[in-house]
């Protein structure tokens, strides 16, 4: 008798807009810029971590959070740490900015062409998480 696989998936858990930024600077640096950019008040949390299934150890990012008034969730949080990457098919990406907008709209086009914008910013590329391989690493 053949063996049925069904795999269960919830989309509604990846309710965020995703942006990979491209940024030489360290996190803090970004982390100002992105404040005074956006009007953010992003700040420094205790590091991300993540279990690694293939050397079974756990990875810590960097992470940054802000959540306003309106209920609006951003995170900062770096995409290479000493042990590996937070997103490996985006290896090219150094920090990635999670957006989990409550009751605001946020307009994207605006929002990616402020941040390339940005003096420290070298590249800025929204990410469609449902297509990332590791897209549960995003999920806290």
């Amino acid at each position: 008798m053949a063996k049925t696989v069904i795999k269960l998936t919830n989309d509604d858990d990846y309710d965020f807009i995703v942006i990979g930024i491209v940024c030489q600077h360290r996190d803090y640096r970004l982390c100002h810029e992105l404040n005074q950019l956006l009007h953010l008040n992003l700040n420094k949390k205790e590091d991300y971590s993540v279990f690694n299934n293939k050397r079974m150890e756990d990875h810590a990012f960097s992470f940054y959070e802000y959540v306003n008034a309106d209920g609006d969730r951003y995170n900062l949080i770096s995409n290479r740490c000493s042990k590996g990457v937070l997103l490996p098919e985006q290896k090219v990406i150094d920090y990635v900015l999670l957006i989990r907008p409550d009751k605001t709209r946020i307009d994207e086009s605006e929002l990616l062409s402020n941040l390339k914008n940005a003096k420290v910013i070298l590249g800025v590329y929204r990410l469609e998480v449902l297509k990332l391989k590791s897209k549960d690493n995003l999920l806290f």
